[in-house]
């Protein structure tokens, strides 16, 4: 029971920390506002975390392990034919903004708040960054073997640049002004720019 009760109160914490993180910034808090939050001493504060910089490390392993689960639902592998692979990603698409604009105090506390704040926590986001890296290449990988692709593409950049979009997309939902039409434009932008280019048709056939 003890174990449960601990494990209760530090989830409370946990919670009340990002939710004041992401209202007042991380610069802007300190411990006390958390606790005030919950109407907790401090030293029961001081009891399950070290310190602000300790929970908020502890608030952004979560945002990002939930960002994860995302992606393990789907299998880089699965789609065989054109459309199901261009219905993948546009549903993985959705799915990692959905799981942000469900909670966007998470888009703000991965985006906004966390660059910058420690040496430890910007090795996590580039540990992040390359692991969504490696994920999506998986993916442009398959389309390559299927030829859905281009078979001289290089992967390992355009899975980088791909994800750079999709964050850039997601950081937005940071923003409590951003609505539906404007993250629908994004998904639609993004899968056509994988599938479709940019460059007119016309502009391709001249330079043959």
């Amino acid at each position: 029971m003890p174990r449960v009760k601990t494990e209760q109160k530090r989830r409370e914490i946990l919670d009340a920390a990002a939710e004041v993180f992401a209202r007042r910034g991380y610069h802007a808090t300190n411990v006390s506002h958390i606790a005030d939050h919950m109407s907790m001493g401090l030293g029961t504060f001081y009891r399950y975390f070290e310190s602000k910089l300790d929970v908020f490390h502890a608030v952004i392993e979560e945002v990002m392990g939930e960002v994860t689960m995302v992606i393990a639902h789907e299998s880089a592998t699965s789609s065989q034919t054109l459309y199901e692979y261009s219905a993948q990603v546009e549903r993985i698409g959705r799915m990692l903004f959905a799981a942000f604009q469900k909670n966007r105090a998470l888009a703000r506390l991965l985006f906004v708040e966390a660059p910058g704040i420690s040496a430890e926590l910007n090795e996590k986001l580039r540990e992040t960054t390359r692991f969504f890296g490696v994920a999506t290449e998986a993916y442009l990988e398959n389309g390559v073997k299927r030829g859905f692709l281009r078979p001289d593409l290089d992967r390992e950049v355009t899975a980088l640049m791909i994800n750079a979009i999709i964050f850039e997309g997601v950081r937005q939902l940071s923003d409590p002004n951003t609505d539906e039409a404007l993250l629908e434009r994004w998904i639609r932008a993004i899968t056509r720019l994988m599938f479709e280019g940019v460059a007119a048709r016309s502009d391709l056939t001249r330079t043959k």
